[in-house]
């Protein structure tokens, strides 16, 4: 009888979540009807069209969605949160163009959102092979505008750990990165986070970027989780290689960004 018993359990398990999925699914059509009645009753409420947006890409109708936000746009032009919403929707699209034109319309209405930096960084970062070809522009110049946009993003919100991360972390994209700038980057970081010795491993990183062996080493001395013993390991036999080397301590380039 033991497997009769299981088997009815797991049928009356199937069945409650069925019904659940069922009365889910009938509040997704109300709450659509109503949407839409309210659109029929107020089709010129940027509002209304950028409610129904927000529905519609949470129930992944993505192209609806956009036509929706694109309508409120047009409704609504100085609307700075429609323009990053239909930026964030063309991004989920894959649209580098169109979503990097959302996130830079919403920039240019509200030019003090640390957010909206943030969004336009990220587009320009993920999607910059995309962008370069869109834009006809060489691949570091869309990381440059990148760069720029992740470090405003960080001085208008300077106590937020993801948008410092985020900085710090695209100057190991740059072919001609800043790093004593980018040490900064990593010490802001640090004054955030309280994954210290990821940021202690990445300190130690840029300083053998720089040619200094020395500061490297007592980055690593300061790595305390054994987890990231391998990596210790690796950057400090770089660091002994880098000391060991002609023409050291710093002064003249040892090595190429690409070999460390």
């Amino acid at each position: 009888m033991r497997p009769v018993l299981l088997c009815l359990c797991c049928l009356l398990v199937i069945t409650a979540a069925a019904a659940k999925d069922r009365l889910f699914r009938a509040h997704d059509q109300r709450e659509q009807i109503g949407h839409e009645k309210i659109l029929q009753e107020c089709p010129a409420s940027a509002a209304a069209h950028s409610r129904y947006a927000e529905f519609l890409s949470d129930h992944g109708s993505l192209r609806s969605a956009v036509a929706h936000w694109e309508r409120a746009q047009q409704l609504a032009p100085g609307n700075a949160a429609i323009a990053n919403s239909l930026g964030g929707a063309y991004l989920r699209m894959g649209n580098a163009a169109a979503a990097a034109a959302g996130f830079t319309r919403a920039l240019d209405l509200h030019p003090g959102s640390a957010a909206y930096h943030f969004n336009l960084a990220n587009v320009e970062f993920m999607l910059r092979h995309d962008l370069a070809m869109a834009w006809s522009m060489e691949l570091p110049a869309v990381l440059r505008l990148s760069l720029a946009e992740f470090r405003e993003a960080s001085r208008l919100a300077p106590n937020d750990a993801e948008y410092a991360r985020a900085y710090a972390e695209t100057f190991y994209g740059m072919p001609d990165a800043n790093w004593p700038e980018a040490e900064k980057a990593w010490k802001h970081v640090l004054s955030l986070s309280p994954q210290t010795d990821f940021a202690y491993l990445q300190l130690a990183r840029v300083s053998l970027k720089q040619g200094d062996a020395e500061a490297a080493r007592q980055f690593l001395n300061k790595v305390v989780n054994t987890q990231h013993d391998r990596l210790k390991r690796k950057l400090r036999a770089q660091a002994d290689q880098l000391q060991a080397s002609p023409g050291y301590p710093p002064g003249t380039e040892r090595f190429k960004p690409s070999e460390i």
